[in-house]
């Protein structure tokens, strides 16, 4: 079809030639035929697209000058320069023109000319195409020349392999896996209307992928060994890459480093790796292990070996590290150790029981405990303050209140009293110790008070005997005046004189009550006289008894219920049984209830690091990068308001002034937190400098914490 439509075309321009040489024939005007010149050559030859091609004119005979011309069409790439055509010509085809000749002298000629334009040959100027490999970037151009116009490329037949695609004389891509072998296509070029094609075969080849190994830069010291399927490739610090090359791209290769690192000249820190071995192959080529720090870190005490705390071991860099130290270790009945603080390796004294910390650093944390011994302060009477658990080496105060106290029963009630010798006091707690108070009797009050109640209860009972006896007593007779005497003046009696007595009658002797005292049979008594004297000569007895004795009294049950402090009681009226009167058990007294503050001064507690936590580094921000591997500590500090209180102890309603007992006591008046950056390596240390510097540093037990609505107004 295509041969047919190249004949019909030359067909066309033979025509084309004819009928143009009928015109111009037909123009030429009748006797200037013989004058005319002739033109030559008579005719020309064909030419070849993309062939240089020239041909000159000549004119016979040619009397004058003479000018040349062309009409009708020249080949494309063909001019006409004076006499001569020549160029290259572009396109093929039939083409036909006249050249004309004028002549000044002899007249104008003109001759008409065909040139048949060829195509060159259409040939593939590539005949191969380059093997390719699987997984890598491919291209490949074809070329053909010859033909009459562009060419164009097609894939007639054969297909790529995948990943690889054609595209206008061009075949570009990556061959996918699992495509290695030889592929068969053809190729054709289009010119014009000539063809032609030519076979090519493809060849891919598997190949070998290369794999990239590296160590992240958390291992900042020592080095590690990196094997691929159980071969050594190298030794690499922390950051460096290792190429290896020439693996199998149908298989699996397996990547192994050593899983601890040691550091060279320390044997408390090393680097382990987060995962030792990883797997490459061609479509995961490249693997990094990642390298972090541990610390060796103990858990010990002071003083040593008094009891045992867990969690001793390696720890990776910013773990956790929670434990709760004993508050008390018993030694003895008289003796143990209290917990202090934690000791940090960094010198930081942590004072909370809990240690809640994240790890930073290698060393020993060492629970710190004091050595306490047990003071008693023994007294028989009173109310002691002090002794208790003390700190070794400390001073302690301990006092006993009231100093002084009523004796139990009777002298008590006149007065008698116990005083303390010493009623404060102070101990260097050097080891366990009782400390007893010691209590004087004290019979002054009843010395006096005692022979004068005696005297007046005498004063009284003689009244009342005198009286009595006084009732009894018969009127007594005159006696008659003696011979040697005078004779009394007359008597006149207001009533009859009574009969004198019998001569030598004696007067009758006064009768005497006899009251026995003790255990003995006695008389009952039998009014309200011989009571009193009773009671009176019981009183009288056991008084003398105890001042023989010249020692203290025993304390009675009724003193040890009644407490240390007693209230006197009046003497009971004559028919009240004493005994029987006595309160079985005394109201408790109920203290004063003064109480008053005074601001001593603001103090501080010193820094502690309330929470440590990793350093988290922003993509692309040098500054947070350069703290790449460190932590944030919060530092806090309490700051309190120190008081003195003085609170009365004495019983409600007394008069004087009060006594009583001092405490120190603190309120909290701010709590201070502040957020600091470390490096690795760098010491945790306090802020500094700070507002707060300067103020007096107080270790502050939480028994003296007290919250500002329990201060008194």
């Amino acid at each position: 079809m295509k041969h047919r439509t190249l004949v019909h075309t030359k067909l066309a321009g033979w025509l084309i030639v004819i009928i143009a040489v009928s015109v111009f024939s037909v123009g030429v005007r009748p006797g200037q035929a013989d004058a005319a010149p002739t033109i030559s050559p008579a005719t020309l030859s064909g030419g070849q697209v993309g062939t240089p091609y020239s041909v000159g004119f000549s004119a016979t005979p040619c009397a004058g000058t003479c000018n040349w011309s062309y009409t009708g069409t020249l080949p494309p790439g063909l001019s006409m320069f004076g006499s001569s055509i020549y160029g290259t010509p572009t396109t093929a085809g039939a083409y036909a023109f006249s050249v004309t000749v004028t002549d000044t002298g002899d007249g104008t000629a003109s001759q008409t000319y065909f040139v048949n334009i060829t195509a060159p040959a259409l040939t593939f100027t590539t005949t191969d195409v380059p093997g390719a490999t699987v997984g890598q970037a491919y291209s490949a151009s074809f070329a053909a020349s010859g033909g009459s116009g562009t060419i164009t490329y097609a894939m007639s037949s054969g297909n790529l392999p995948s990943g690889l695609t054609f595209n206008n004389g061009q075949i570009i891509g990556a061959p996918a896996r699992g495509t290695a072998g030889s592929y068969s296509f053809t190729i054709t070029a289009t010119s014009g209307t000539t063809i032609t094609q030519q076979a090519f075969t493809l060849t891919v080849d598997k190949g070998t992928f290369n794999a990239i190994i590296g160590i992240s830069d958390g291992l900042v010291e020592g080095q590690t060994k990196v094997y691929v399927g159980g071969t050594l490739k190298g030794t690499l610090n922390g950051g460096d890459t290792i190429k290896v090359s020439g693996l199998d791209p149908d298989s699996i290769a397996t990547v192994s480093v050593d899983s601890i690192v040691p550091v060279p000249g320390r044997t408390d820190i090393r680097y382990r790796a987060e995962q030792s071995s990883a797997s490459v192959s061609q479509d995961s080529p490249q693997i990094t292990f990642n390298y972090y720090p541990e610390y060796d870190v103990e858990l010990k005490t002071d003083p040593s070996g008094i009891t045992t705390i867990s969690g001793s071991g390696w720890y990776k860099q910013g773990q956790p590290l929670a434990v709760t130290a004993d508050d008390v270790v018993t030694q003895d009945t008289d003796s143990r150790y209290q917990f202090s603080y934690w000791l940090a390796p960094g010198g930081d004294k942590i004072k909370s029981q809990t240690l809640n910390i994240g790890i930073s650093q290698a060393g020993q944390y060492i629970a710190t405990y004091d050595l306490y011994y047990k003071i008693t302060i023994a007294s028989q009477f009173g109310s002691v303050q002090g002794g208790g658990w003390q700190k070794a080496g400390s001073t302690m105060k301990w006092d006993v209140n009231p100093m002084e106290i009523a004796m139990p029963g009777v002298l008590g009630f006149f007065g008698g009293k116990y005083k303390a010798l010493l009623s404060t006091g102070t101990e260097i707690v050097e080891g366990p110790k009782t400390v007893t108070v010691q209590w004087d009797a004290d019979y002054t009050t009843p010395i006096i008070t005692i022979p004068l109640a005696i005297l007046i209860v005498a004063g009284i009972i003689y009244g009342i005997y005198a009286l009595v006896r006084r009732g009894q007593r018969a009127p007594q007779p005159i006696p008659y005046p003696s011979p040697y005497q005078a004779p009394p003046p007359p008597y006149y009696p207001p009533y009859p004189m009574p009969p004198p007595p019998p001569p030598q009658q004696a007067m009758p002797a006064p009768q005497t009550t006899v009251f026995m005292i003790g255990d003995g049979l006695k008389k009952p008594p039998q009014n309200t006289r011989e009571q009193l004297m009773e009671k009176f000569g019981e009183l009288l007895q056991k008084y003398e008894e105890e001042l023989a004795q010249g020692k203290e009294l025993p304390q009675s049950a009724e003193m040890t219920e009644m407490g240390p402090i007693m209230e006197k009681k009046s003497l009971p009226s004559p028919d009240i049984n004493v005994i029987d009167s006595m309160p079985e058990k005394a109201s408790p007294v109920e203290e004063c209830g003064f109480t008053t503050k005074k601001l001593l001064r603001t103090v501080v507690t010193q820094w502690q690091n309330t929470s440590i936590k990793p350093i988290v580094v922003t993509p692309g921000d040098k500054k947070s990068a350069a703290l790449a591997g460190g932590r944030t500590v919060t530092w806090t500090r309490n700051t309190y308001n120190e008081w003195e209180l003085h609170i009365c102890k004495l019983p409600t309603g007394h008069k004087g002034t009060h006594k009583g007992a001092t405490e120190i006591v603190y309120s909290v008046l701010d709590t201070i937190n502040e957020d600091r950056n470390y490096g690795p390596k760098q010491p945790l240390k306090p802020p500094i400098p700070h507002y707060t510097d300067g103020m007096p540093e107080v270790d502050i037990p939480a028994s003296q914490i007290i919250s500002s609505d329990q201060l008194p107004a």
